[in-house]
C-alpha cells in the first residue's frame, strides 16, 4: 500500500515535531503548512488523506481549515492537535466531518499522534456514505412519489436518450436516491438498475447545490479506489439535482463517460435544465395520478 499523505498545520516553531511524528508512523508521509492560507493552498493544489492542525494559527484557527475541508472534501478526516480545551472550540463546525481531538499537553501525545492519525484515516474509509442534514425529511419527500405506479418509464427513457445525444455522452441516467441505494429509472448507454449509496458518485453530488463534475475519478481520492465504478467503466461524471418544491433533493440526472472529460458552464446549466425537466415530469405524473384517484373516490 502506498504511503498516505498527511497535511500538518502548525506554528513555525512546532511544525517540525508534528511532521516528524507523522513520518515516524509506517505508511504515513507528512507535508507541512504554517498558516491557514498555506494549508488552503495545499488543499487546493492536491488531495490529502488527513489533516493534523493546531487550533491557534497566525492567520486564523484550525476551524478555518475544517471549513475548507467541509466545502471541498468532507470525507477527509482531521485531527485537531492542540492544547486549547474542547469547551473553547465551536464543535458545531465539525458537523458532517470526521474530526478527532487530541490534547497535545497529554503525556506522550506527540508519540501517539501517528497512531491516532493512522486510526482515523482507517475509520474514515469505513464510513459508508455522507447524508444530508435533512435526510429523514428528504426520504419522506421521496416517499410521497408513487414511482412504481407512475407511467414515467417511457418518458424518462426518451429524456435520457435526448440527454445522451445532446452531450454526446456514453451514458445518461435518471436516478432516485433511496435510503441505501440509487435506483435508475432510465439509463441510456448502459444496462444499470441500481447502485448502493456507498458506490454511487451521486451520494456526493446530491450534497452540492450546483452541478458536480468529476473530470477523472482516477484523480479523485473519493472514487479512485472504488472498484464498482471502475468495473462499470466510469471515468468522468457530471450530476445535477432533482429537487422538490420544498427544496429536498430526491434524485439526480447524470452523465457518464469512459474517458476524462470537462464541462463548460453552459453545459452545466443545460444539465440543470434537464434535471428540472425530469422533476417536472415526475410532478406532472404524480398530480395526474392523484387527480384520477380523487375522481374514483368521488
Amino acid at each position: 500500500m502506498s504511503d498516505r499523505t498527511v497535511l500538518c498545520v502548525d506554528a513555525a516553531d512546532d511544525i517540525e515535531s508534528v511532521s516528524s511524528a507523522i513520518d515516524a508512523e509506517d505508511g504515513l508521509t507528512a507535508i507541512e503548512a504554517t498558516s491557514v492560507e498555506d494549508a488552503t493552498d495545499r488543499l487546493e493544489s492536491g488531495s490529502v488523506d488527513c489533516v493534523v492542525t493546531e487550533y491557534d494559527l497566525p492567520d486564523g484557527t484550525g476551524l478555518d481549515i475544517v471549513e475548507t475541508l467541509r466545502e471541498t472534501n468532507p470525507q477527509t478526516p482531521c485531527v485537531l492537535f492542540t492544547d486549547v480545551k474542547p469547551g473553547e472550540i465551536d464543535t458545531a463546525s465539525f458537523e458532517e466531518m470526521i474530526v478527532e481531538y487530541l490534547n497535545r499537553d497529554l503525556p506522550d501525545a506527540v508519540d501517539r499522534l501517528g497512531f491516532v492519525v493512522d486510526d482515523v484515516i482507517t475509520h474514515s474509509a469505513q464510513v459508508g456514505f455522507l447524508v444530508p442534514d435533512s435526510e429523514q425529511s428528504r426520504l419522506e419527500a421521496l416517499g410521497e412519489y408513487d414511482v412504481e405506479e407512475l407511467p414515467i418509464e417511457d418518458s424518462f427513457s426518451r429524456l435520457t436518450d435526448l440527454i445522451a445525444s445532446h452531450f454526446d455522452a456514453a451514458v445518461a441516467f435518471i436516478g432516485l436516491i433511496e435510503k441505501d441505494e440509487e435506483d435508475f429509472l432510465a439509463c441510456t448507454g448502459a444496462d444499470w438498475d441500481s447502485l448502493t449509496r456507498e458506490d454511487t458518485i451521486c451520494t456526493h453530488s446530491m450534497l452540492q447545490e450546483d452541478v458536480m463534475v468529476v473530470e477523472d475519478i482516477n484523480e479523485d481520492k473519493r472514487f479512485s479506489s472504488n472498484e464498482t465504478l471502475h468495473n462499470l467503466g466510469i471515468v468522468s461524471y457530471a450530476g445535477a439535482n432533482m429537487t422538490t418544491t420544498d427544496g429536498q433533493v430526491i434524485g439526480q440526472v447524470c452523465l457518464i463517460d469512459h474517458e476524462p472529460r470537462q464541462y463548460s458552464e453552459a453545459q452545466r446549466q443545460d444539465l440543470e435544465q434537464f434535471a428540472d425537466t425530469a422533476m417536472e415530469i415526475l410532478e406532472l405524473r404524480q398530480n395526474l395520478r392523484a387527480a384520477r384517484t380523487t375522481e374514483v373516490e368521488a
